[in-house]
Parts: structure tokens; C-alpha cells; sequence
């Protein structure tokens, strides 16, 4: 059977029986905080690590080569008017065998280092090592020593063969010369961290060090676009999933995309209003003013004294700032189309941002109709004719933490034991929970929708009256009504107990204003109860004029509509 709600905008389609909420709503966050955190370190390995180095070395390839000797590169630096070097007393000391001795006795290094050094001298992780090691330049005539080397050549074993090749062909070594900032950083870090090193590796941390890697093996300036602009792409997608994701328990499972994701929680799923999405272009643009001052200004990217490392960090910097311009720009839109979130309800005539006024005007969902529908939905005569919808007991019996902390409440009123049930409203399938208590006279309904709770509590009177009560915090239910099938109440309470005792209160006044007693419930029959309530509640706001519907006569079970007497009351 096709649900009427399918009808209805989409974001009615989960919230129209007010305890409705996505079965997938956790379950999407970790998906896309996930997805996000691999897409992020993915694209920052292949843009920030891979990529920037080899843009910056093919940018600065085409500079004529000046020749220097190994002592005039570290006292000089690098040439102002070129990164290309080419060293004339160059000899290259390739990276030797891990050495296995001297791990055990007095003269051993600490047990952790030795147990990493074992781990590396295994030969089957010789391919690995082989790629992370470093080759010493040194100039002509000086052995090598053991201490610090401040001329290394750029990762692997091969690169320090081919370095030796080219020396031993033409008696030079043509290199693309870097900064190499790695043991000033391990003093900054030690500094930060109030930890003392060595006073041998204080002063290396003071000595200029740069990485030379071969011109003859740099890389074509489209395959480092190509790495960059895959690792950028990757990013701001890592960054917008992130921010994109609803909070949960996947927090503490990737804690990185919930870091990661906090910028986003004000603007996420369409709950930005215009000052959010002003700060959010402003902290957009800013981060990408920041991204040129650091890759240009700073970094001198494309220079030959340019930093590679200055450079990949203004990447990240853009690609945060265009994460956030995207994101606002979704989130506007979002909420322009109605979206789901916690503006859900800002075309329904509810301010996302304060309580649900009581008095609110009610207002339809227009906006993204057609004209030609919406012409026709204006005219007096057009409803839509209503159908119930599909109900059915849920498979995944797991509810959110806040909807669990209500009904657990309701339990210790001698509630039943929550059952979590799903219905299908058209394309949507939503879940939430049905408890009968209070002697079998009152069935209570809770949800959480995108962080909102929503809770109603329905009685039945002897006549078939029907009476509602409801949180204030349901889109269909704005104020009060006393209609001919049923009556509604909105009480401002965010627990379920103090709405228990409200609704209880006015059932009894209802009932002795109309001559009628409450009728006892039967929890097997909470399909018949939903059913019978839905359209009741929605014969009553179509004669309040709040919504329009064609609806038929129905009986569910021992209910009829319209109502009529229920068989079998029980008093209180």
C-alpha cells in the first residue's frame, strides 16, 4: 500500500507521526566521519608529502644549474636566483646495512631502539628499508665519519645508485637543492615538550642542513599537478564529509573526523542561520588568504629558496578554507530546499532556533514545488486523500541515547518495555518507540529526530475521543486544539514523566467534560492505536485548517472512524 505521506515533502515523511527518526542516522555519521578521516590522510600523504615536493622541484627544474663545491653550498646556502645545483667535488656515501651488532651486552642501545633495529634488519623488510634510507655527499678527499651529515640525498637506495652513476660518468652531481628543517624541528618539539637532548644533536639542530635530489630524476610538472590536485580534491571532500557528519558514539571509534568535524556542528545538515554562513565564508576566506601567505609569501613556492613544507601547509590551509566555502554554501542550500536537520521545521512554520510558540501560524512547504502544483494545491477544493502508513516491528532493536534515557523513565512508571518499530512513509523508512502504562490507559511515543526529542502520550476515551498530548516540539502540533475527534495539548516539558502527569490531568478533565471514561488499552494493538490516532489527528487539523486531506471512514480493530464508541472500557 502507498503511504500518503509520500505526498508530503520529504522531511515530512519522518517526522509526520511525530516519534519517527532515521534508522541510519549514526550509522551515517560513521560512515562519512570515516570515509572523511581516509579521504583526509590519504589526500594529505599524496598532495602534502608526494605531491608538493614534486611541484616545487619541477616549477624550479628549468632554472640554470649553478655550480658550487659541497663547502660552498653550506656556507652560502641556497642561490637566490636558482635551485639547481650542480657540486663539482661531489661523492655520494650510500646508506649501509643495518648493523645487528653490539645489541646486547653493556654497550647495548635501549631494549625499545634494539627491538626496532632487529625489526629493520629483517630481510623481509628490506624493501621497505631500502625506500627510507639515505645517502651521505660529502666533498672529494673527506672520508665519511660517523657523526651528522648535513648533505643528504632525498630517499632511497636507488637514488643514491644513481647519484653514484651520474658522478662516476661525468665527474659532477646536478642536484635540486631544499632546506631540510627536520632537526630543528626535533629541538623545537624537545623545547615545547621540556625534554633535553643531547648536547651533540642541540648543535646539529643548529647546523644548515638540505636534501639534494638528482635533476635527472625529477618528475614532469603535470605528474606533481596530478598528485596535487588528487590530494587537494581528496581533502576538501575529507574536510566536508567531517563537518557533514551528525555526532554519536562513531566518535570515540574515529576520533580524528570528530576533531576534524567540529568546525562544521554550527552549519552541519542545514541548521546555519546567516550569521553562521557569514562567519563561515569569512573563516573560508580567511584560511585561503592565510594558504597564499604561507605557499607564496612565506614558503616562496616555485622559487629557488623556496620551502616545500611552508608551501604544502598553505595547501592545507586552502583546502580548509574551501571545505568551509562549500560547506556553507551546502548548508544554505540545504536549508533552502528544506533539508533534513534540525531546521526541518523552519518551513513548517517552527523557529529551529527557539521553542515552538503555541499560537504559531502554521505554514506549508512550497518552496521547491512546482508552479503548476502549487496553483492547484492553493484551491480550495484540492486534498489529498489520505492512507496509513506502513508498520512493522523493527529488525535492529537499538534506539539513541537520548530516546533510550526517556523510555527507561517511562519503565519506572510501569511502562511496558519499549518496542522500537519502523514505518515506511513512501521512499522513508524511520523508527521509534511504542510503550503502553499508566494502568493500559495511556501509549507513549518517543523519538529523537537530528537531535531533536519529540514525545506524545494518546489516551482513548469510552466515545472514541481521542486525546493527545504532545512536547511542543512536534512540527505538525503548533497549538491547541479541541476538535471533533480529537484534542490536542502542547506542553513545553523536555522529560517524559512530567508529560505522563499533564496529559493524565487533562484526559481526566476531557473525559468528565464530555460524560466518558478512559478506555484500557491492550499493547498488542499498538498497530491499531497508531493508525486510529493518525487519522483522527489528522481529520482534526484538517477541520483547523492546518492541513488539507481527503479521509475516508477506516476501523482498526475494535476503533472506528469516525469515532464511535469503544467496546470493553476499563475505568481508572
Amino acid at each position: 500500500m502507498k503511504s500518503n505521506l509520500s505526498s508530503l515533502p520529504p522531511q515530512w515523511g519522518c517526522i509526520a507521526m511525530g516519534l519517527l527518526r532515521p534508522t541510519h542516522k549514526t550509522r551515517s555519521g560513521f560512515r562519512r566521519a570515516s570515509l572523511g578521516t581516509l579521504l583526509l590522510i590519504g589526500g594529505g600523504v599524496a598532495g602534502l608529502l608526494i605531491g608538493m615536493p614534486k611541484l616545487h622541484q619541477s616549477l624550479t627544474a628549468e632554472q640554470a644549474p649553478q655550480e658550487l663545491t659541497c663547502v660552498e653550498l653550506l656556507q652560502g646556502g641556497i642561490p637566490t636566483d636558482t635551485a639547481v645545483v650542480t657540486l663539482t667535488d661531489a661523492v655520494v656515501h650510500p646508506p649501509g646495512k643495518i648493523n645487528t651488532d653490539n645489541l646486547d651486552g653493556e654497550n647495548a642501545v635501549t631494549p625499545a631502539l634494539g627491538g626496532i633495529t632487529k625489526l629493520l634488519a629483517d630481510p623481509r623488510a628490506e624493501k621497505l628499508v631500502d625506500r627510507l634510507v639515505r645517502g651521505d655527499v660529502l666533498p672529494r678527499g673527506i672520508p665519511k665519519r660517523g657523526d651528522y651529515q648535513p648533505l643528504k640525498l632525498s630517499l632511497g637506495r636507488q637514488i643514491a645508485e644513481l647519484a653514484q652513476e651520474e658522478i662516476g660518468k661525468t665527474g659532477k652531481l646536478t642536484v635540486h637543492v631544499s632546506a631540510d628543517p627536520t632537526s630543528r624541528w626535533v629541538s623545537q618539539a624537545a623545547g615545547l615538550l621540556s625534554i633535553e637532548l643531547p648536547e651533540k644533536l642541540a648543535k646539529q639542530a643548529e647546523m644548515p642542513a638540505y636534501t639534494l635530489h638528482p635533476a635527472s630524476l625529477i618528475g614532469s610538472r603535470r605528474d606533481a599537478m596530478f598528485w596535487v590536485g588528487g590530494g587537494a580534491v581528496a581533502m576538501v571532500l575529507g574536510f566536508i564529509l567531517c563537518g557533514s557528519a551528525p555526532l554519536g558514539w562513531w566518535m570515540f571509534v574515529s576520533p580524528i573526523g570528530a576533531v576534524l568535524g567540529l568546525p562544521g556542528i554550527f552549519i552541519r545538515n542545514g541548521r546555519g542561520n546567516f550569521l553562521t554562513w557569514f562567519l563561515g565564508i569569512i573563516v573560508g576566506g580567511a584560511s585561503l588568504a592565510g594558504a597564499y601567505h604561507l605557499a607564496v609569501t612565506m614558503g616562496g613556492f616555485g622559487q629557488a629558496s623556496g620551502t616545500w613544507w611552508l608551501a604544502a601547509a598553505g595547501l592545507l590551509a586552502g583546502c580548509f578554507g574551501t571545505a568551509a566555502i562549500l560547506g556553507t554554501c551546502l548548508s544554505f542550500r540545504n536549508r533552502r530546499r528544506g533539508g533534513l536537520g534540525a531546521d526541518q521545521l523552519a518551513n513548517l512554520g517552527v523557529d529551529s532556533n527557539s521553542k515552538p510558540r503555541r499560537n504559531a501560524a502554521p505554514q506549508t512547504n512550497e518552496v521547491s514545488k512546482p508552479v503548476q502544483l502549487q496553483s492547484m494545491i492553493a484551491k480550495p477544493e484540492y486534498a489529498r486523500r489520505y492512507l496509513d502508513p506502513k508498520l512493522s516491528v523493527s529488525i535492529e532493536m537499538e534506539t539513541a541515547e537520548e530516546v533510550s534515557t526517556q523510555t527507561k523513565s517511562l519503565e519506572k512508571l510501569q511502562f511496558d518495555a519499549p518496542l522500537i518499530i519502523e514505518v515506511c512513509a513512501g521512499e522513508h523508512t524511520c523508527t521509534g518507540t511504542v510503550q503502553v502504562g499508566c494502568q493500559n490507559m495511556v501509549m507513549a511515543t518517543t523519538d529523537e529526530y537530528e537531535g531533536d526529542m519529540h514525545i506524545r502520550m494518546t489516551s482513548v476515551l469510552e466515545d472514541g475521543h481521542l486525546v493527545v498530548s504532545s512536547d511542543g516540539r512536534d512540527g505538525r502540533l503548533v497549538e491547541p486544539i479541541n476538535g471533533d475527534a480529537t484534542s490536542v495539548r502542547i506542553y513545553e516539558v523536555t522529560k517524559a514523566a512530567k508529560l505522563v502527569t499533564k496529559h493524565l490531568e487533562e484526559a481526566a478533565k476531557i473525559a468528565e467534560k464530555r460524560k466518558t471514561t478512559l478506555v484500557m488499552l491492550d499493547p498488542s494493538e499498538w498497530r491499531d492505536i497508531i493508525h486510529y490516532s493518525e487519522r483522527s489527528l489528522a481529520a482534526t487539523l484538517r477541520d483547523a485548517h492546518h492541513e488539507k486531506w481527503d479521509i475516508t471512514n477506516a476501523h482498526y480493530g475494535r476503533f472506528n472512524f469516525p469515532p464511535t464508541p469503544v467496546t470493553m472500557p476499563a475505568m481508572v
